[in-house]
């Protein structure tokens, strides 16, 4: 019974998914894009849920009865919900179905794992921008922009290598607060495989925006290939619609209009960066999903939590 309804909700899930693809912006931007580059991108695609989910596992360390392939599961479920549901709540049911693999885990100290995932991401960024900066690139982000970073840079940096007194502080005081400022913490632990597993993964989404742009012939300075990434990856991570559609394309085009890319062939790479990761996620997301064992009695209330 349990099978037959983990499979009901995949394919409902499955449906209301593949209402976010345009299937003819798919095929014309195929058509323009060399084939061999996209499928080099599909595998870097799926080398980043391997690099996520290592992160994940690395962060939690803990419980040992969970599998890599839980946290793989777990994580391309969640970005597969992300592309139906708003406000990337599939975050919370990627927090859920892993706590639901596990007696001792609890589902807010997931989230605030996934609290401390996102801090590490805002540090990458700015450790690039910096980078980006440094080298002579400012106008790849803008100063208002590369200035807001920057000032983000400062706060993760505090939150990851700072002693966290205030954050021990609210724990004490508000003890609800407790399990999630657990989670939230983790950030600061394990801290330098953490920043290397990120650099490593953040690398890698830099290699997928190269090779989808290679595909279409457009060539970028090695800046401005990041600085793309940048501000496509804080876009994406906004909770305002479904998969990121319409904002990712904006800044896709934007960003790629900046660097002297014509409209056209802005709106060509912005179509094909997007609907191959939705496409992707959307796959292996309903793959993964199918096999999960769903109890919709445990996802609505867990008194673990």
């Amino acid at each position: 019974m349990k099978k037959i309804l983990s499979i009901s909700v995949a394919t409902l899930c499955l449906y209301f998914a593949f209402q976010q693809v345009n299937l003819e912006d798919i095929n014309r931007a195929l058509f323009a894009a060399n084939l061999f580059y996209v499928f080099l991108a599909t595998l870097i695609t799926f080398i980043t849920f391997i690099l996520r989910s290592i992160r994940w596992k690395m962060l939690l360390n803990t419980p040992t009865e969970l599998s890599f392939v839980q946290y793989m599961s777990s994580t391309h479920i969640g970005y597969f919900l992300n592309n139906i549901l708003p406000f990337r709540a599939g975050d919370l049911g990627r927090a859920q179905l892993l706590s639901n693999q596990s007696k001792e885990i609890r589902f807010s100290f997931l989230v605030g794992s996934l609290v401390a995932e996102k801090i590490i991401d805002l540090w990458i960024i700015g450790f690039f921008s910096i980078f980006i900066i440094f080298s002579g690139y400012q106008d790849v982000l803008g100063f208002k922009f590369s200035f807001i970073i920057l000032l983000l840079y400062i706060i993760t940096s505090t939150i990851i290598f700072g002693r966290n007194s205030i954050v021990n502080i609210v724990q004490e005081k508000f003890s609800i607060t407790r399990n999630f400022i657990d989670g939230y913490l983790l950030v600061s632990k394990n801290k330098i495989k953490l920043v290397g597993i990120s650099i490593l993964l953040w690398c890698s989404f830099v290699v997928y925006i190269y090779l989808i742009l290679q595909a279409l012939n457009i060539n970028l300075t090695t800046q401005q290939y990041i600085g793309l990434t940048i501000i496509s990856s804080i876009i994406t991570s906004l909770p305002v619609a479904p998969a990121a559609i319409g904002t990712y394309h904006l800044a896709v085009i934007y960003c790629l209009s900046l660097y002297g890319i014509n409209i056209d062939l802005a709106q060509t790479a912005a179509i094909l960066m997007h609907s191959l990761f939705l496409v992707y996620t959307i796959i292996f997301g309903y793959i993964f999903l199918s096999f999960e064992k769903i109890d919709l009695k445990t996802l609505i209330n867990d008194d673990k939590n």
